[in-house]
C-alpha cells in the first residue's frame, strides 16, 4: 500500500525494481557506483502494481492500479548505516528527478514477511497505448527489443 511521506519514518529499505536493482542487467551508468557497499539485498513482491517498459526507454515504469491480482517483483536493498542508507536515498532523488515520487509500501519476502521500504514511482498515472507490460512484473524477464 502506498502512502504518504509527510510523517517521519525509519524506513531502511528501498524497493527497487529497474536499474537501480543490485542484479540490473541494462548498464546503466549509475547502477554500480548506487549499489554499492550494500549490507542487504533479497527478492520480494509488491501487491497491486504492473511494471511497464517503452521501446525508447531502457527503465521500466511500476504503476499502481490498486488491484491485488497485479503484482512486481522488488529487490529490497539496504546499507549498514541509517547515514549511508540517507545518502543513497539522496543520490536516488537525484538519479529520479522530478519524474518520479518516493512512497512507503510493504513488500512480501519470504511468502510470510512484510518489509517496509521507499520505492520510486512515475508521476505518470496512466500510460498510453506505447507502453508495454511486462507480465511477469520482472524486470530481468522483460521482453527482448
Amino acid at each position: 500500500m502506498s502512502t504518504d511521506l509527510k510523517q517521519p519514518s525509519a524506513i531502511e529499505l528501498l524497493a527497487t525494481y529497474g536499474t537501480l536493482r543490485d542484479d540490473n542487467d541494462t548498464n546503466a551508468p549509475w547502477a554500480k557506483n548506487f549499489t554499492n557497499d550494500m549490507s542487504y539485498a533479497i527478492t520480494g513482491k509488491l501487491t497491486g502494481y504492473q511494471l511497464f517498459a517503452h521501446s525508447s526507454l531502457t527503465y521500466p515504469f511500476a504503476i499502481y492500479t490498486g488491484n491485488s491480482s497485479d503484482s512486481i517483483v522488488v529487490r529490497l536493498l539496504g546499507w549498514p548505516s541509517r547515514e549511508q542508507f540517507a545518502q543513497k536515498i539522496t543520490q536516488a532523488d537525484l538519479i529520479e528527478g522530478d519524474d518520479y515520487e518516493r512512497k512507503i509500501v510493504e513488500v512480501l519476502v519470504n511468502d510470510n514477511e512484510i518489509k517496509h521500504a521507499y520505492i520510486y514511482v512515475p508521476k505518470l498515472k496512466v500510460p498510453d497505448q506505447s507502453w508495454i507490460r511486462i507480465p511477469s512484473g520482472d524486470w530481468l524477464q522483460r521482453p527482448s527489443k
